[in-house]
């Protein structure tokens, strides 16, 4: 017991769900006790129920049948989750300013003996300047899994974060939610990719549904209505990206930490070249050389996103050549065929020099 007055140890595990709830919605399915694997070996009668409800009641057995119960572990700071973060700034150098924010964070977790606490975040900028890379270097550092989410895509904000009760068709548990319970611990990292292309319409507008996942005191119980109990995604690590801050509503923008990913410049943008051609190479199994200077320089000219697919199109060419390195006539060849710049001007950051 800690001495009147002295510290407390930070928990190092949070339920994640209530479990109190989930077995109170057994019992309204079933009219009674749930008993677990006793259902099967005593033969008892079972509910009969609608598709839709089966599935349902299907969910909430798993969920209360999983060995993991519902504590996860928190994710405390370390010298080791430091030293990765210090690997991903040299690798991705124009993203230096979120990394060393999260770097602060995992800092503080170790001075202070708590859980790491990291405030949403809005990776801001243009596409293709590393924004996503960013959220997945972070992840890969802090040895936590990834749920991106593509905002784009998915304009229904309510199936994102609340999901949707069965009276709904093709109605399913909430999407943040089943990312937290794929994950081993407490705080997984929510990537919310393209949230300022979310649609609004007349009868939902999305952005005051994620004020239920920004906020903190709503975050620590949100119903999931397809299974009607309350998941905490308080210690989850929000991240979002965006092109235009502009599109946000102001309250969105005032609960996000805004940080501007500059596009890679210079020897920046070269450095990342050099490691996309590097893990392309290694899938290829390595049979490619390292390519000079000169064909990193001219990979360089392509937008990021588009460098990884014309260096594989570009070993194609090498290999039908019998080479087995690059040359600036491989990327041309790989380039006109990928995007199509035979007769525009170079595409990306860095243009060619006369």
């Amino acid at each position: 017991m800690p001495l009147p007055g002295g510290p407390i140890a930070a928990p190092r595990q949070i339920a994640i769900f209530d479990r109190g709830t989930l077995l109170r919605q057994l019992e309204l399915v079933y009219g009674r006790r749930y008993m677990f694997d006793d259902e099967v070996e005593l033969g008892l009668p079972q509910p009969s129920l609608s598709n839709e409800e089966q599935f349902r009641l299907d969910k909430l057995r798993w969920l209360a049948d999983d060995q993991r119960g519902s504590l996860r572990p928190l994710l405390f700071g370390s010298q080791a989750i430091r030293d990765r973060l210090a690997q991903a700034r040299l690798a991705s150098p124009n993203v230096a300013t979120v990394i060393d924010l999260i770097d602060r964070a995992v800092a503080l977790s170790v001075m202070t003996g708590t859980a790491l606490t990291v405030p949403p975040i809005l990776l801001l900028g243009p596409p293709g300047v590393g924004k996503t890379h960013a959220s997945k270097a972070i992840a890969t550092a802090l040895g936590t899994a990834i749920q991106a989410i593509s905002c784009a895509a998915n304009s229904d904000a309510q199936q994102l974060v609340v999901g949707h009760p069965t009276s709904w068709r093709g109605a399913r548990m909430s999407v943040v939610n089943e990312a937290l319970l794929d994950s081993d611990i407490a705080q997984p990292v929510l990537l919310l990719d393209e949230i300022d292309k979310f649609e609004s319409h007349r009868d939902e507008q999305p952005y005051n549904m994620l004020l239920n996942l920004l906020e903190p005191e709503n975050s620590g119980a949100i119903l999931d209505e397809y299974l009607r109990v309350p998941f905490d995604l308080s210690h989850a690590i929000i991240v979002a990206t965006a092109n235009d801050a502009d599109r946000l509503p102001s309250f969105i923008q005032d609960r996000l930490l805004m940080v501007e990913i500059a596009p890679p410049l210079g020897a920046d943008l070269l450095g990342i070249t050099r490691r996309i051609v590097a893990d392309a190479i290694a899938q290829a199994g390595g049979a490619i050389a390292a390519p000079c200077e000169e064909v990193i320089a001219r990979l360089a000219r392509a937008h990021p996103r588009q460098i990884k697919r014309i260096v594989r199109l570009a070993l194609g060419y090498a290999a039908e050549a019998g080479r087995c390195h690059l040359i600036v006539t491989d990327v041309e060849a790989a380039e006109r065929l990928a995007v199509g710049t035979a007769t525009r001007d170079p595409i990306g950051f860095l243009q060619a020099r006369g």
